[in-house]
């Protein structure tokens, strides 16, 4: 039994006995005084014994309700944790596991997907895991700075690798940074996990994926260019494990952002490789291989399989008198085909870094897809959005220029011009 059921029961206990102290005598008609000298010894002790358990258990809750604990078996160990105000452990490991979901969440929303019902699950999160200000953005579908950066390179928490093993075990203080630090990372608190991963680095007790965090919080805070001091952690890590997830996505980021295209072909391929086809992140690690290959004359291309579908849409981006030379070169230019008849994801989704040089040639096909069930190719009618980014993020921001197509059919070839004329406000 709960305390706070035992509550309950005692103060009903006592209450009954109070009701029939009152009650008896005036319903058998006799004086109070004499029944009650008549009652047994026991039942006095009984009542008294009860009386003080109700006041041992109320100053122990303070008032009559459930504790956390309680309410543990209810509501489950990390809302026990919660309510009593302290972050347990079983509130970390939830908000550990958590993270992942978020962090996959946020990519799909960043890449232009997601219903009022993802943005409302992705505030929920957010609130769980006790980011109240990442929370109130998601109800406004705003991500918070750096969320869903994977569609603009930065690595994933899905290609993040097992815990690579030092030469020899991590001190106990050692063990104790690395807690911390990646306590500061989920809570964002990135300049502190910066210095905790300085100290890590200064003891000599390093590992792979700690390097490849400390790339990836140094990047952060240094305007998300991974150029610098990140470029030397990366390769810290890669010396340590060459087969390192995180530090080969890193390690592609920086020879993009380098326009070393083809280096970051060749990286997006071993990652490619280390991972697999069936990995959650073979789609955008697809895209961004593609495009490095584009950027780099298409060096190491294949060629395409035989009998390979063929619907693609081929077009060019141009701009509109009004808007010429009004956009900054370098950003981030998104291509996407929107499916007219099945609202959601979109169908197709290809981005580029080559603002400034206008027209823009694009091909959109059914290997660009984000989801399998939702292809190009059997989408129907669809419309193309081609829309710049100054955070490299897909989500639209004031400041971002768009123009759209009317709605076409994949199938039939012809190719489109996509006019950018239009700023959101």
């Amino acid at each position: 039994m709960t305390s706070g059921n035992a509550f309950f029961f005692a103060a009903g206990v006592l209450a009954t006995i109070a009701v029939l102290v009152v009650l008896y005598p005036w319903l058998s008609g006799g004086r109070r005084g004499e029944l009650l000298a008549a009652l047994p010894r026991w039942v006095p002790l009984a009542a008294a014994g009860a009386l003080a358990v109700v006041l041992a258990i109320y100053v122990t809750l303070g008032r009559p309700q459930l504790t956390s604990q309680d309410a543990a078996p209810e509501a489950g160990p990390a809302a026990a944790a919660m309510a009593a105000g302290r972050p347990g452990a079983a509130q970390q490991q939830a908000a550990g596991s958590m993270d992942s979901a978020v962090s996959g969440l946020e990519r799909r929303l960043a890449a232009g997907g997601g219903s009022e019902a993802d943005w409302e699950l992705l505030a929920k999160s957010y609130e769980f895991l006790g980011r109240p200000d990442d929370a109130a953005l998601a109800r406004q579908k705003q991500l918070p700075a750096g969320a869903g950066a994977a569609a603009a390179g930065t690595a994933p928490a899905a290609a993040v690798a097992a815990p690579t093993a030092p030469a020899a075990p991590l001190s106990a203080e050692a063990t104790r940074l690395v807690a911390a630090a990646n306590a500061a990372r989920s809570k964002r608190d990135f300049a502190a996990a910066n210095d905790l991963y300085a100290q890590l680095a200064a003891r000599h007790e390093m590992t792979a994926d700690t390097w490849a965090d400390y790339a990836d919080v140094a990047a952060t805070l240094n305007g998300r260019s991974l150029q610098g001091k990140p470029a030397g952690y990366i390769a810290h890590a890669l010396q340590l494990d060459p087969r390192h997830p995180k530090a080969l996505w890193l390690q592609a980021s920086l020879q993009h952002e380098s326009r070393q295209y083809q280096a970051a072909a060749a990286t997006w391929q071993r990652l490619a490789d280390v991972l697999g086809p069936a990995s959650s992140d073979a789609k955008i690690i697809a895209a961004n291989l593609a495009e490095d290959r584009r950027l780099g004359g298409g060096a190491g291309e294949p060629a395409p399989a035989s009998g390979a579908n063929t619907v693609a849409v081929r077009g060019e981006v141009v701009v509109s008198d009004a808007l010429k030379g009004k956009i900054p070169a370098g950003l981030t230019l998104f291509i996407v085909a929107k499916s007219v008849n099945s609202p959601g994801p979109p169908v197709a989704i290809w981005r580029t870094s080559t603002t400034g040089s206008w027209p823009i040639t694009f091909q959109l096909d059914d290997s660009q897809a984000m989801i399998p069930m939702r292809k190009l190719s059997t989408a129907g009618l669809v419309t193309i959005e081609a829309r710049t980014s100054r955070t490299g993020q897909a989500m639209p921001a004031p400041g971002d220029f768009q123009g759209v197509s009317a709605q076409l059919d994949p199938g039939s070839g012809k190719p489109v011009r996509i006019v950018i004329q239009k700023v959101i406000g």
